[in-house]
């Protein structure tokens, strides 16, 4: 062997172990032997080449004359050549240098190497007789692969652990693109020794390997820092963020935009070349699109209800319909098309576009029905809402889902005790009004309204407070009352367009709204009951003209019959023949021989008492020049009336007192056995007999029920023209004036502790919520009892202490005591 000469060592790997042993742990063996692979291995079985008879076989397996044996070394030494010039770098320095690339130019001018390459690419053909060959393409991919499990993974790794997402993308992308140029630094000099349709091929499916090798070895951190930035840059694109709410159609955008989607489409551009662009990443965008499509609503449309006010269209789509299939074609569409064509094998049609726009509608619909309590609570200021959910609910499962929803809100925000009966038909109004708008069918509003009105007739005042309102007058609907009464039912009463016989097609006729609420009451007994007692007691009040009385009772007519409201037409006809029939009266007294000496000064409202409503029962003993002013007008009235007679309901009556003082005079319209107390105690006075009364004494000669009387005693006391003396005596004001400046009570010391006057003021709200919510009316035992229930820390109060409390509210002015039962006084 001539010196410098390479020996010929006939040591070569068996093929076998490439193919039995091709994994990470395999390779570096096989990469090392390379370096001697210059011939055969004697065990190996020869095979005979095709084209040669068999007297030229080799004799001897490892002359450098046997055939077989001078192909395999030429593929071995091929081999060789070319795994080393494109062999991967051992060790990495950092995370994006993986070593300088040789110039692709150094492999065009090697004529060795291409010739090498030659011969590993088709040794069929220029070295038949070389038993074990193996494929390049396949040995590059694997070397690919396990030098990104040993060098880059443990590069991303140290990315990942980056506290800013931004530079967990970046570095991960740098890292990823610095490996991705020496992978195909190696199969672009590979492909240099294929036809042109064999390379093509060739390329496509490296590239599929080593997308799929990247794509498998994606962390989670890598994945959660895309979503932040790429999901920053979308809202951006998709003007979410830092761009105007609302632009008009082919508008350009700003340069924020503009810049925005150019890192968008760089950045996917760039994922797409190192393998980060597969279905994960495709799955992530489309999660993005979909949130960014929620946020837009959200963020443009919650709590937006405006009308549109485009008198120029015709038949228009909502206005936020009409700007979001804006958004959706020339924002979120175009975004998606343009993603798409930087993935290649993606593409977006007209059909998607049509999807994405029913899911939008479908997400508004979500929204407002949401939303849809709120819409009512603010009607019709929230009319385009409602137009938004009349275009976008249409099918049974929205109705479904708008009516489940709306009556969950009721029963959470609505239908509870601590709302008043007021602001709940306050609401149901509104819900009538807003559904009307809805649906035309009423079906949508029969759903929800059920447990409405089902509450409301558990509720004692519903009645009175629809009547009440009812009865309203004009002016008070401009005024304080409509914290204290549903003026609502007032104003559509009133409403000058209710004179008109036929209205707008789209709208429901507004007495159907009344018509409506006072359905939901349930029985009409029920409803015109409570007509009856309430107009009753306007009718017996100080009132001058009852014309709104009128006006409601013919409402009630055209809805209930004649038949059913003939005793209110009674009542009204009682009261003005009072009026005439009192003049007469009047008249006659005057040449009566029997005419009482005092002035004549009483009046009287004469019922039919078959048509009245129960007026109840409190006699009590009416200072004599009352009682015969009485009998006078009882002995008138037989004579124009002989076949009736009168009752007299005393304490239904009003008076006017005129009291002189030593240091005042007085002058008081009160009731009727507010004005008996002060009487008895001025007989006193004129007869001579001592001034004091006890109560016990009063109520004997009185005969008056004992509430009535505590309630006229305190009255008095108020008014600071009876006092209460240490021995429980009730005297007059003479005397008295030192003492008049000091606030007393009865049974009570004259100084209240802050802590006494907070506690008081607990009971009292208690007891307005229980006459507001509960019952209108109740005696004293029943709220004793329920002041006991709901009071958590214990009710430590007396009947008699209550009772006293209860007095200085009556004498207060915010009570009233009728029939022993206590009432607020309606203000």
């Amino acid at each position: 062997m001539e010196r410098g000469q390479a020996p010929r060592i006939p040591v070569r790997l068996p093929h076998q172990l490439l193919t039995a042993n091709a994994h990470v742990h395999s390779i570096p063996r096989i990469l090392g032997a390379r370096t001697v692979f210059w011939g055969p291995l004697a065990s190996t079985p020869q095979k005979k080449h095709a084209d040669l008879p068999s007297s030229q076989e080799p004799r001897l397996p490892f002359s450098p004359e046997n055939p077989h044996a001078t192909d395999q070394t030429r593929f071995d030494r091929s081999w060789h050549a070319v795994t080393s010039r494109i062999a991967l770098p051992p060790s990495v320095a950092a995370e994006d240098s993986f070593g300088p690339l040789p110039s692709p130019q150094d492999a065009d001018d090697d004529g060795l190497f291409m010739s090498a390459l030659h011969d590993i690419l088709d040794p069929a053909g220029r070295l038949p007789l070389a038993t074990h060959t193996e494929d390049i393409l396949s040995w590059h991919t694997q070397q690919v692969r396990l030098h990104f499990v040993n060098h880059v993974v443990p590069l991303l790794s140290i990315c990942d652990s980056h506290a800013d997402q931004t530079q967990v993308l970046l570095g991960s992308t740098r890292t990823l693109e610095a490996a991705h140029r020496q992978y195909a630094f190696g199969m672009s000099l590979v492909l240099r020794g294929m036809e042109h349709g064999d390379a093509d091929t060739a390329l496509s499916k490296f590239r599929r390997d080593l997308h799929a090798i990247v794509g498998n070895s994606v962390s989670n951190p890598l994945m959660a820092a895309l979503r932040s930035v790429l999901g920053r840059l979308m809202a951006t694109v998709l003007g979410i963020y830092g761009a105007p709410k609302a632009q008009p159609r082919g508008a350009h955008d700003s340069p924020e935009v503009e810049e925005a989607r150019r890192e968008v489409l760089q950045l996917v551009e760039s994922l797409y070349k190192i393998g980060l662009a597969g279905e994960r990443f495709q799955i992530l965008f489309a999660e993005i699109l979909n949130e960014l499509m929620i946020t837009y609503l959200y963020k443009l449309f919650a709590g937006v209800w405006e009308k549109r006010t485009d008198p120029y269209a015709v038949h228009p789509r909502p206005r936020c319909v009409e700007q979001l299939m804006a958004w959706i074609e020339e924002r979120y569409a175009r975004l998606a098309v343009e993603v798409a064509n930087q993935l290649g094998n993606v593409q977006v049609s007209w059909t998607d576009v049509e999807k994405w726009k029913e899911i939008a509608i479908g997400r508004l619909a979500a929204l407002r029905i949401t939303e849809l309590f709120d819409i009512v609570m603010n009607w019709p200021d929230s009319e385009g809402a409602v137009e938004d959910l009349r275009y976008a609910v249409t099918t049974p499962r929205r109705r479904l889902q708008l009516t489940d929803a709306f009556s969950s809100a009721l029963q959470r925000r609505l239908l509870h005790p601590g709302r008043s009966t007021l602001d709940i038909l306050r609401t149901y109004i509104s819900m009538i009004r807003t559904f009307q708008k809805l649906d035309h069918s009423r079906v949508l509003l029969d759903r929800v309204a059920y447990s409405l009105q089902l509450y409301l007739c558990t509720r004692e005042d519903t009645v009175r407070i629809i009547v009440t309102s009812l009865l309203s007058s004009p002016k008070e609907t401009l005024s304080e009352a409509r914290k204290v009464k549903l003026v609502e039912l007032a104003e559509l009463l009133h409403d000058p367009n209710q004179s008109r016989s036929e209205r707008q097609d789209d709208e429901w006729d507004d007495l159907n709204v009344i018509g409506t609420l006072i359905g939901a009451l349930g029985s009409p007994e029920v409803f015109i009951k409570e007509f009856q007692n309430i107009i009753g007691e306007r009718l017996l009040s100080d009132q001058v003209g009852f014309e709104q009385e009128v006006v409601v009772l013919d409402l009630l007519k055209k809805r209930f019959g004649e038949s059913l409201l003939q005793a209110c037409d009674v009542m009204i006809k009682d009261i003005q023949d009072s009026k005439r029939l009192d003049g007469v009266i009047h008249r006659g007294a005057v040449n009566h021989p029997d005419k009482v000496k005092h002035e004549w000064a009483i009046h009287t409202k004469i019922l039919s008492r078959l048509y009245w409503p129960d007026m109840g029962e409190e006699p009590f003993v009416v200072p004599e020049d009352i009682v015969d002013m009485q009998k006078m007008y009882e002995t008138i009235f037989q004579h124009l009336k002989p076949t009736r007679t009168l009752k007299w309901l005393n304490h239904l009556g009003q008076a006017k007192v005129e009291l002189e003082l030593e240091d005042r005079t007085i002058s008081e319209e009160v009731q009727t056995y507010e004005a008996a107390v002060i009487s008895a105690f001025s007989e006193h006075a004129v007869s001579g007999r001592s001034p004091s009364w006890t109560f016990e004494d009063l109520w004997m000669h009185l005969q008056m029920d004992e509430d009535l009387l505590a309630a006229a005693l305190r009255f008095w006391e108020k008014k600071q023209v009876l006092r209460k003396l240490p021995s429980d005596e009730y005297v007059g004001a003479k005397g008295a004036n030192a003492a008049a400046s000091t606030p007393r009570k009865a049974k009570k010391p004259s100084g209240i502790s802050e802590k006494e006057k907070e506690k008081r003021q607990v009971y009292w709200q208690f007891i307005v919520g229980m006459l507001t919510n509960s019952s209108p009316a109740m005696p004293l035992g029943q709220i004793a009892m329920m002041m006991k229930m709901l009071i958590a820390d214990g009710f430590p109060w007396s009947n008699e202490e209550l009772q006293e409390f209860l007095g200085d509210k009556i004498a207060d002015g915010e009570l009233e005591l009728a029939g022993g039962k206590y009432k607020l006084i309606k203000k």
